[in-house]
């Protein structure tokens, strides 16, 4: 399975990790689950359709971060 992130996304990231110290962490987990279970669950995840692609497009709306206490 093939991960792409756009550059805005990227960016956004990397704002985070200044808050949310555990960000890089818990969107490898992410990645590793979706690879197993690549369907959408919502309220989390939702498939994105008529993107006229051969691929599925999963946009995952949130993750539970670790807590760092």
């Amino acid at each position: 399975m093939h991960f792409d992130e756009l550059p805005e996304f990227s960016r956004d990231v990397k704002v985070l990790l200044k808050k949310h110290k555990t960000l890089n962490d818990d969107l490898i987990v992410l990645k590793q689950v979706l690879e197993v279970f690549p369907n959408e669950r919502p309220p989390f995840s939702y498939r994105i359709n008529n993107l006229a692609l051969k691929s599925n497009v999963i946009k995952v709306k949130k993750i539970a971060c670790k807590s760092l206490k």
